[in-house]
């Protein structure tokens, strides 16, 4: 028996990446699953290692940058399933080939729109389904070790991040007394397609792992385990707060030397 036997999940940026890696696990869990993405190419794949797991899935095209979408996003989850207990607001962007000094305004509205305006439209409405239900419910956001640090070569998605850190924290306060339950998972460096630009230089990939405690990159069923936990009972009274699966880098004072280091990528990636 899994520990989501009867749930519905709900995963946005779910056709590759952590995304997909928490939609599998989920259903490894025993939730049927809803898979979002901003267009259609992965999120079949992802559907099919979903349903591998005997679990039932949905795909909807969802820009969670437009509130239209992902309230009828919210409305095709509760058509097919009557139901939504988990929702994990995973879509996300980073920006390069810019810094502090040149990003411009299109880059920077693109960035924030996507990252922490499709998180809060996603929270929302989910939180409004889960309260309308009134059984409870798990929220779950997408942080990341870059919410701690600055970057100079990453202002906006930097930014992004620290704002789902805190959202979460306000949406733990009007949550939680409807039994719903609201945290963000804050990832280190994964090897997913947003990283391969990093791991593809052999310099700026070597520093990294050797400045992760752990001695590598992270994989995305690391960051789903940490989603799996949340999703649970297990985690029913963990609310407002942000895990980081980070292999420890976060223990390090590394964040200058990164953010140089970061900022030299984004130059490079700019020409």
């Amino acid at each position: 028996m899994g520990k989501l036997d009867g749930k519905v999940a709900l995963v946005t940026g779910a056709a590759s990446g952590n995304g997909r890696g928490m939609a599998i696990r989920f259903a490894e869990d025993g939730a049927d699953v809803v898979i979002a993405d901003v267009g259609d190419a992965g999120m079949a794949e992802t559907a099919r290692l979903v349903k591998q797991q005997e679990r039932q899935a949905l795909t909807q095209r969802c820009d969670v940058r437009k509130k239209d979408d992902v309230d009828a996003l919210i409305a095709a989850t509760v058509a097919r399933f009557g139901r939504l207990d988990v929702a994990v607001a995973n879509a996300g962007v980073v920006e390069m080939g810019s810094n502090c000094l040149t990003m411009t305004e299109e880059q920077w509205d693109r960035t924030i729109d996507i990252n922490l305006k499709g998180v809060f439209f996603t929270l929302q409405a989910a939180a409004n389904q889960m309260v309308a239900q009134g059984k409870g419910g798990r929220l779950i956001a997408i942080s990341s070790i870059m919410g701690e640090w600055g970057s100079a070569g990453t202002p906006a998605y930097c930014a992004s991040k620290g704002g789902v850190k805190q959202l979460v924290k306000s949406f733990a306060l009007a949550v939680g007394p409807f039994g719903i339950t609201c945290n963000a998972i804050g990832p280190g460096f994964i090897e997913t397609a947003m990283t391969s630009f990093i791991r593809e230089l052999p310099l700026i990939n070597e520093n990294l792992v050797d400045h992760t405690p752990v001695g590598r990159f992270g994989q995305p069923d690391e960051v789903a385990a940490v989603a799996s936990f949340l999703a649970g009972d297990d985690a029913a009274f963990v609310n407002g707060t942000t895990i980081f699966p980070d292999g420890g880098i976060l223990a390090g004072n590394y964040s200058a030397r990164i953010s140089a280091q970061m900022q030299a990528l984004a130059q490079a990636a700019g020409q």
